[in-house]
């Protein structure tokens, strides 16, 4: 958990750092917006709307990985949404991953998919607030199951190249009460959970 407090610090302080080193011209304001017009004309068609495509994958610790007990892949997850730099975002994202959880001698392989509705605030420049619903469900031999989970986090971008951006995001996670046959027992609480990912705006 220590290590993902570390990283996602470090993603977080690097932009900054960066910014310091940049030219007062315009190129500036190409990394910080990736919506803006191109230095090249000032057309509407140089205006980009504000859709995506994306991706991400998730690491974390706590409840809904397995037992519990250790740092984990959460899921993959491709994405769509709405993003606007500066203001706000909304992205609609259908993850998987798998595991397996062993019993005695005896091992299982569990799948899990996941539908998650991100919706995020920009506080300052690359900086954002979000938060997220995701239905959980896992499948295997033991049995099926599903829960609810909410979170509460903080991110950033980088813009990379013209309709490309980076992103980093670190939340807390708010699994909801549900009984897990894989492992005999009820499980609620929750995790923290770092995401790495990349968004591509379309036209």
């Amino acid at each position: 958990m220590r290590a993902i407090l570390v990283i996602a610090l470090a993603f977080v302080l690097a932009p900054s750092s960066f910014a310091q080193g940049l030219p007062m011209g315009g190129s500036s304001t190409a990394i910080s917006n990736p919506l803006g017009q191109s230095s090249a004309g000032m057309g509407v068609m140089n205006m980009r709307f504000p859709f995506i495509v994306g991706g991400s994958f998730g690491i974390g610790s706590g409840a809904g990985i397995g037992d519990g007990r250790s740092v984990g892949l959460c899921n993959i997850r491709p994405m769509i949404g709405a993003w606007m730099p500066g203001l706000a975002f909304l992205r609609l994202g259908y993850g998987f991953s798998s595991y397996e959880e062993k019993d005695d001698d005896k091992k299982d392989e569990v799948e899990t998919s996941d539908f998650n509705v991100d919706l995020g605030v920009h506080l300052f420049s690359e900086f954002y607030v979000m938060g997220s619903y995701s239905r959980v469900s896992a499948l295997s031999e033991n049995g099926d199951i599903a829960w609810n989970e909410w979170s509460l986090g903080f991110g950033t971008f980088w813009s990379v190249f013209s309709r490309t951006m980076l992103t980093l995001d670190v939340g807390y996670h708010w699994v909801r009460d549900h009984y897990d046959p894989f492992i005999s027992k009820d499980v609620s609480g929750g995790r923290f959970q770092m995401n790495i990912g990349f968004a591509v705006f379309v036209y």
